[in-house]
């Protein structure tokens, strides 16, 4: 798989906004790359992985206090 931009992991965050999510944390639909059933904190680590300023910062939109 290519590697997105962080305009695109953006757009796909919102996106996972929208999934529904059952009561043991996990996905309830399949969601981009990830089967019914993954954890979402397995989701969270990849998008902290792959936006440039991480999840808090860069898709959270949380200021890190310095």
């Amino acid at each position: 798989m290519e590697k997105l931009t962080d305009k695109q992991i953006e757009k796909l965050w919102k996106k996972f906004g929208d999934v529904p999510i059952n009561e043991n944390d996990e996905i309830d639909i399949n969601f981009h790359i990830w089967e019914k059933g993954v954890d979402k904190i397995e989701i969270w680590h990849w998008f902290d992985e792959q936006h440039s300023l991480g999840l808090a910062k860069g898709l959270m939109k949380i200021e890190q206090n310095k």
